[in-house]
């Protein structure tokens, strides 16, 4: 039987134990937390420029029934200017957000602009049991500020699908039904000038009700954008007709998101144009986007003056708002997903995602404890990022 030699230790050694002991009593506690504070991985789906498009923005997204994420943006081919030969483009994955499909031109307008996408996913049509997917933009003929000055028209469209994506209808042009236009052929005395929607993903309330939020200017410009205000269209009938809702009655209240809170109304948060305060504007409907309460500042909600994004989810059994948008008043950067368990009534949770440089996004729940952002990332281009639900609310 061989016995072991005693060892002696170096002096120096024998005076790191006690380090080392704490060490080894709380190592596992130092692991858990790098694990915690673990920065959770993006994939750029769409890059700041390639051989096709000078600059890739405005993204939006969207989760189909089958678990397929698709992925929009707007392709612009002469650099970044937001007027343009501009159209809406599209990657698909399906496997979670791994790997994504090439990029597809969905809907374009000539040499002209088309873009602010806002998909929505129609699941309680029963002429459509998977599912049909509407998809609404704008086209224009001038830049925004013409427009705003009555030279130039802007207008609404929509496409669908019911493959998923992988094929689309024909275009078919709405305005008239979703806005007053003062341009001919409209002529309509109200004098809508500028128009958009969203961009982002749009609402489907659970008695079938698609809601559209956008915004428009009325009248000749105003200062502080005072001829603007957010506003949502709606279709009760599947998208056979549409129907003009609400505004906000705020003015400068701009580019719009909508959600259903647990009480059945519906809210618009807004950009605020008008800059008097870098803060959301938040507005609620109590009869489904027909009507709109007065727009109000909330104070939570800082905002360098940008489009954000507002989505409702169910977590755990409850309800939960999710928003995201770059959570600064100097500069369009630290965007920061939030979440609130009491209808926007306060926004308890938050999650950075990127100090850097950072603008639109959007969200989307891709399954029962994840959520997915896609977000302008400066030089990183437009990025995906799957978001465990437990990292944004952390006490349900």
């Amino acid at each position: 039987m061989k016995f072991l030699k005693r060892i002696r230790m170096p002096i120096r050694l024998l005076s790191l134990l006690p380090v080392l002991s704490l060490v080894l009593a709380f190592g596992i506690n130092f692991l858990a937390t790098d694990a915690r504070a673990q920065i959770i991985s993006a994939t750029t789906i769409f890059p700041v420029s390639d051989a096709n498009y000078g600059c890739y923005r405005i993204p939006a997204v969207m989760t189909l029934k089958d678990g397929s994420i698709l992925a929009f943006a707007e392709g612009r081919p002469a650099n970044c200017p937001d007027f343009g030969n501009i159209q809406v483009v599209m990657r698909r994955s399906t496997d979670g957000g791994t790997t994504w499909s090439p990029i597809t031109v969905v809907a374009s307008n000539g040499t002209l602009e088309a873009g602010n996408a806002v998909p929505v996913l129609d699941t309680l049509d029963p002429n459509y049991p998977q599912g049909r997917l509407f998809l609404f933009y704008n086209i224009g003929n001038n830049s925004e500020a013409n427009v705003r000055n009555g030279n130039g028209l802007r207008e609404q469209m929509v496409i669908t699908s019911t493959d998923g994506g992988l094929s689309w209808s024909s275009p078919g042009n709405i305005t008239s039904q979703t806005a007053l236009m003062g341009a001919a052929p409209y002529n309509n005395p109200a004098d809508w000038r500028d128009l958009a929607m969203g961009p982002g993903h749009g609402l489907q309330l659970a008695d079938g009700r698609i809601v559209v939020p956008g915004n428009y200017t009325a009248g000749a410009p105003q200062p502080n954008w005072g001829d603007g205000r957010a506003y949502a269209f709606y279709t009760t009938d599947h998208g056979a007709t549409y129907h003009i809702g609400g505004n906000t009655g705020y003015p400068g209240s701009n580019e719009s998101s909508a959600a259903a809170l647990s009480t059945g109304a519906v809210m618009i948060n807004s950009r605020n144009q008008s800059g008097l305060t870098k803060n959301r504007i938040v507005s609620t409907s109590t009869d489904e986007a027909v009507n709109f309460s007065y727009g109000a500042p909330n104070t939570t909600l800082i905002d360098p003056i940008c489009e954000g994004s507002i989505l409702n989810i169910m977590w755990n059994g409850k309800p939960y708002l999710i928003f995201s948008n770059p959570a600064s008043t100097t500069s369009r950067d630290h965007l920061t997903v939030r979440g609130s368990k009491d209808d926007g009534a306060s926004w308890p949770f938050s999650l950075l995602i990127t100090s850097g440089s950072s603008a639109y996004s959007d969200l989307t729940q891709l399954d029962a404890n994840t959520i997915g952002i896609v977000y302008e990332n400066g030089s990183n281009g437009i990025r995906f990022m799957k978001v465990p639900v437990s990292r944004v609310i952390t006490s349900p």
